[in-house]
This record gives C-alpha cells, structure tokens and sequence, in this order.
C-alpha cells in the first residue's frame, strides 16, 4: 500500500508539471500581460484587423479561421496580474499551512525570533528541556485543548520534534527560496534545518526540507540524533478555482537513555566539587574546630562520570503521505478568485513505529519475562480519509463542514513468552465523525464556534466550543471563550506490552476525560495582556510513580490511574513589553492554581495532587536594540531571567517515553539567567547564546553554593554552555 501511494504521489506531481509546460506552449500571450492590459491594447487587434482585409486570399480561406480563433483566445480564463522580480517584495514570499492560515517570510530581528531560536522553533515559556537537545521537554502549564481529537498511539515526549500533518508548510515564492538554519550543540555534534522552495510557475510550487542534528550530550548515555525529510507541493489554477496540496514526511528520532542519576551520583552532582570527609563507617570527620572537613574534588565536574540509573536506546520512526484537493464552485463574480462554495477531499496515512532496546539489562525496571535482552516494538497505522465543504456568504459568515472516516490499527510484535498471558497485542478500531467550524462579524463582535462528534461509542469524542472578540474603548480588545471536550486516551493507556512485567497492561474500561474551560482576555497593544483560564477536568488519567519509598530512584514502577474526581484547574497570565528609547524591558508572569476534590467530600486534599505544576512561573528579559558600522549591522543584546517556584515535577519514564506522576521530589526554586547577543546583516542572522550563566559565577562567588537545577526529579537541568547559531534566507 506504502508503494502505491508513493507512485501516486509522483505520478501526480509530474502530471501537474507536464500540463503546466503544456499550457505554456499553448499560451500566446506573455506571461507578466494582465487581463486588463489585453483589453486597453488596441494596437495588436487592429494589425491584425487591417492584415485580414488587405489580403483578400488569406480572408477566403483563413481568414474567418483566424478571427474565431482569436475570439477563442479572448475567452481564456482568468488570468492574474503577476509582478516582475523588480517588483517582488519579501512579502511574496508565502508560507502556507494546512489550517489555511499563512504567513510572510520573516528576516527581521526580534525578541520573538530569539525565544524561538531552538529545537523546537517554539516559545518555550512552558517547557523545561531535558539535559541534552532533542531528549524531551518537561511541563510548567497545560493546555488540554491543543491536543488531536482522536487518540494517539502514545510515547508523547518522543513526539515533542515530530512534525505532524499540520505542522508541514506549502510554499507560494515568486523565485527560488532557501533557508538554512544552524545551530550548535552539546559536544560532537551539529542542528541543521534545511529548506529548499522553488516554483515551475506561478501555479506551482514544491519545497524540500532536511532537519538533522547529533548531540552527544555531558551523561553518560545520553547521545540523541535524528533525520527528518519533508517534501511538499501546491498546485492552484489561476483563478483559484482548484487547489491540490501532497507532502510525504520520513522522520526518525533516537535517544540514548539513562534513567536519570542514581542517588549518590545526586550527592556529587549538588555538592561538586567540595565533599565532606567521611569515615569507613559514614560517619562525618571533624576538624579541630569541630566543622566539617571537606576536601576538594572537580572530577565530578565532569559530568560523564556521575553514575546513572541504566542504558538503552529508544527510538521513534513515522512515514506520511498527504493528499487535500479541493474545487470551486459558484463564483461570487467573473474573473474572480473567491467562491461561494468549495468542495475537498483529504487524505492521510501514516505508518509509526516506536522501538526500545536494551542490551544490558538491570532491575531498574523491575524483572523481565526472559534473562536475555528487552526489545519492544509499538506499531502504530492510521488512515483518514475526510470529505468536507466550505461556504461563505455575508449572510451567514464562513462554514466548514468536514465529515471524517478514521481507522487505527495498535500492534506489537509476538514474543514467545506471550503464550503465558492473557493479554491482546493489537487494538484494531475505525470511527466516523463530524465536524464543523463556522465564524462571522455580528453586532460588532467577531463570533466563532467549533463542534465536533463522533457516531461510534467505541474511542468517541464529543467537542465543542464558542469564542467572542470585541473592540473597547481606547484600544482595549477583549476576547471570551467557552470549550468543552470529552476525550478518549492514548492507546497506551489502553494497552501497553514489554519485556519487563511491570510494564504489561490491558484496561478497556477506561472512560473518556473531559475539559471545560473558560478563557478571558484584555489586552491593549501598549500595556499588554491579561488572561485568566479556569479548566474543570474530570476523569484524569495519569501514570503514577508506585514505587515503594525505600526503592525511590532504585526502581521505576508505575501505574495507570483515572480519577473519579473533578480537578479544578486556574491560571492567569500577564504579558507585557515596555520599550524606552533603545531599550526594551519584556515580562512574561503566570499564576496557577490546582484544587482536587477529595472522595465523597467537599473538602480539599492538603497533600500533593494528580496535576502538578509550579503556582508561580516567570520570565523577565531586559534588551538593548541599536545598530553598528554605518547601520550595516544591525543587534539585539541581553538578559533572560528565568524563575519557577518548587513543585512535585513528573518524572521522565524512558521505557514509555511519557513523564509520570510522582509526589515525593520536588524541583524549582532556581533563578536562571541567558544571556544573547543577536545580528542581523542583509538576510542572515547571528545568534550567540550563554545559557546558565549564572551557575558558573553564582559559583565563583559562593564556591559552597549547591548545582540545585533540575528538568526532572533526578535528571540536572543544562549547565553553563555557548551556543552559536545562523539563520540564513536566500531569495533566488
């Protein structure tokens, strides 16, 4: 099925190029000649006119010939205006995504291109990465509603980098366009991401993209590297009237795991590199005064010599093919682009296949059916198939009605011991939903609604919600929103098989979970944004740390638990940035607040809680902006601080590449500051970044001061490092 649908994909492809040369050659009239120029150029016709009649064999024989086909040639279709490279702006330059929204390609230098300098190319306001780059990223705030509506095959944090369908771009460029982005990493290693877009014709567009990076990371086992190739290709006739959208994706992502330190490798990580003596016995040495003797050590300082808790590899493959063409019909007017109605049919399959393998195995996971090595493989096939309509009127706004065709199939391989146990190996299962998405200007708000249904029970969501943007007074806008979601779970969750017995489950009981969130928003372009979200959740579903408090950070035993209580959910943010000349003063502060309801009470728990997340979260970045060498560079440079307050942090499982519930180890309570200093000469731009800066100085001053930075419980946060990068935009 896999070969068929790649020789689809390219038999398409080259049958759009061909048809295009084909018009080409047809096409008399000069490419950059626009509809309304054709009409004002009377000069042409009228040579043409005096020829026929001046030559009178020509006019018995041709000569009506000649003029029906000229008359046949006015009635081409519409044909846009379409601008000279002299012309061309950067702006021309069209990113595409699959949600209809599109951007310009974006050289400028700005705060925001700094916060998204990194593996992810995102904000990273609630996420705490892991020690090395690719490994993963912990949570410091929720946001139920961006999850899929239908359920995943799992292994979440392996899919942090996976670009998935609607994270593929379409090019829409007047000329060739490159972007190369490059970035260091920890030790023996290189990021680069690499896209290539260029255009047949104005109708035609395909871009190749290579992301690839090998970081060998400061622990033990920690090596992380991956390959991701992505190739996609618009398709749209002049007038608009039909569009087709294909792209296939290859990706593989692979860590080295370790487990995190054991815990005297915690011991010489915090206190590196003073230690205080001890006896054979344990007992603490005393100086003549008394104190402490400590003795000084700096091999810890390097940070492959710290024990960690086990070794292995987990990996994360994924091939897609994507087809969406849609046609319109019923024309607001002639020689138009718009349509009242338009017609589509999408496509998807995609083949994952998550893989763990351990040669050297220890009890750190507990025992195994066999003495010999752990190899699990997770499959994972879906195809989708979705036929929808869009409509757009002045009476009744913009319609979209999708009617989707789902069907999963969740495997993993036999092993021999699986003889011995009752459990399935494959979840096999389809659904039908529908969706709609409708949005109009009424009475001066800007009215949108979402609706979303399953018709099977089996793996059913039920969706939808209703959001409301107004203008106020002196440049105030408000926004109010109202979701509502209830949501099968992971299949891993459902049904999970290893090698290890601990790690063998089968729960097709578990109900949906449900969100209702209520979301506010005031903002003002000049004193910035408040917004404060209260998310009811009942039924949360979780894996749990069980393991037994004399074997914390020995073992790793978890379960999947689901609450059959409400958890009330609260957090505001505050946005604002202050600019005074040269210099710029950026806050980022976030609030919240999790209250769980006890069972068969009223009362609230006092101890630790399912959902855990910092109360307080803050980001502060002060921002000198000027420009050096006759203006012919242009910089930014300054200082991100960084500051969490303590919390029960999940703690990350490698074997299921989720992060797990636990109440024991808190993390936090670590100011963090960056220091950057960004350049931007033509179309390139520099990016030099000190991470951690202070926990080298901090130290320096305070050489007694404890490395207390942490990402999970028992995994360090990053240490001091340099990090040099290039963005790097070619427009031909």
């Amino acid at each position: 099925m896999r070969i068929g649908l790649t020789l689809s994909f390219f038999s398409l492809s080259f049958l759009l190029f061909s048809q295009d040369l084909a018009f080409k050659i047809q096409d008399s009239l000069p490419r950059t000649t626009s509809l309304k120029t054709s009409f004002k150029d009377s000069l042409q016709l009228s040579e043409i006119d005096t020829k026929l009649k001046t030559d009178s064999l020509k006019l018995e024989g041709e000569g009506p010939k000649k003029i029906s086909k000229l008359k046949k040639e006015k009635k081409k279709g519409y044909r846009p205006y379409i601008k000279s490279m002299e012309e061309v702006t950067i702006s021309d330059y069209k990113i595409l995504y699959l949600d209809e929204t599109e951007k310009s390609v974006d050289t400028s230098l700005s705060l925001e291109g700094e916060y998204t300098f990194n593996f992810l190319r995102k904000d990273y306001f609630e996420f705490l990465p892991l020690p090395n780059m690719g490994e993963g990223f912990n949570r410091l705030g929720y946001n139920f509603h961006e999850q899929s509506f239908t359920p995943q095959m799992g292994a979440r944090v392996k899919h942090f980098g996976y670009f998935e369908k609607e994270d593929v771009p379409y090019y829409n460029v007047p000329s060739a366009y490159t972007e190369l982005f490059f970035k260091t990493t920890f030790e023996q290693g290189q990021h680069l991401d690499a896209t290539l877009a260029i255009n047949t014709s104005p109708k035609f567009n395909i871009a190749v993209s290579f992301k690839g990076f090998r970081s060998l990371g400061k622990y033990s086992s920690s090596l992380s590297r991956s390959r991701q190739f992505r190739i996609s290709t618009q398709y749209q006739t002049y007038n608009h009237r039909y569009r087709l959208r294909m792209h296939q994706t290859t990706q593989s992502l692979e860590n080295d795991y370790n487990g995190g330190l054991k815990n005297d490798a915690v011991y010489f990580f915090e206190n590196a590199p003073n230690y205080v003596v001890a006896d054979e016995s344990g007992q603490v040495v005393l100086d003549d005064n008394g104190e402490e003797e400590y003795i000084f050590y700096d091999g810890f300082m390097n940070r492959s010599q710290l024990q960690t808790q086990t070794a292995g590899t987990n990996v994360l493959e994924g091939k897609r093919y994507f087809m969406d063409h849609q046609y319109g019909i019923l024309p607001v007017s002639n020689d138009t682009t718009a349509y009242k109605m338009i017609l589509g049919f999408r496509t998807n399959y995609e083949s994952k296949s998550y893989q763990l393998n351990q040669s050297r195995v220890n009890n750190y996971f507990f025992e195994t059916y066999d003495d010999g090595p752990v190899a699990d493989t997770t499959n994972y096939n879906t195809l989708e198939n979705s036929l929808y309509v869009k409509l757009e009127n002045s009476l009744l706004g913009k319609l979209k009605v999708d009617l989707h065709q789902i069907k999963w199939d969740y495997s993993f391989l036999k092993n021999e011991y699986e003889k011995d146990t009752l459990l399935p190996n494959r979840i096999n299962s389809s659904q039908l939903a529908v969706q709609a998405k409708w949005s109009k200007s009424l009475l001066g708000f800007i009215a949108e609604a979402g609706f979303y249904n399953s018709f099977k029970e089996k793996y059913s969501t039920r969706a939808w919600d209703v959001t409301f943007s107004r203008p106020l007074i002196k440049s105030f806008q408000l926004h109010a929103s109202y979701k509502n979601r209830s949501r099968p779970l992971n299949f891993n969750y459902y049904l999970f098989r290893s090698d290890f017995r601990e790690y063998d489950w089968y729960k097709p009981d578990l109900l949906n979970q449900n969100f209702k969130t209520k979301k506010l928003v005031l903002l003002h372009p000049k004193w910035g944004q408040i917004t404060g979200e209260w998310t009811e959740i009942n039924n949360y579903t979780f894996f749990n740390n069980s393991t037994p408090l004399r074997k914390l950070n020995e073992q790793f035993k978890m379960e999947v638990l689901q609450l059959n209580k409400n958890i009330d959910y609260f957090k505001a943010r505050f946005d604002q940035r202050l600019d005074f000349r040269k210099f710029s003063w950026i806050n980022n502060v976030q609030f919240q607040e999790v209250a769980q309801e006890e069972d068969n009470t009223d009362e609230l728990l006092s101890g630790p809680i399912a959902l855990n997340v910092p109360k307080w979260l803050i980001r502060s970045t002060l921002m000198l902006t000027s420009s050096m060498f006759n203006e012919a560079l242009f910089f930014q440079s300054g200082a991100t601080f960084v500051f969490f307050t303590d919390y029960y942090a999940d703690q990350y499982n490698p074997l299921l590449a989720e992060f797990v519930t636990q109440n024991n180890t808190k993390i936090g309570e670590y100011p963090r500051v960056d220091f950057f200093f960004n350049a931007k000469i033509k179309s390139s731009r520099l990016f030099i970044k000190l991470e951690n800066v202070n926990a080298p100085i901090e130290h320096l001053i305070y050489p007694d001061t404890l490395y207390d930075y942490y990402s999970a419980p028992f995994t360090p946060y990053r240490d001091f490092s340099v990090r040099i990068g290039l963005i790097w935009n070619f427009f031909e």
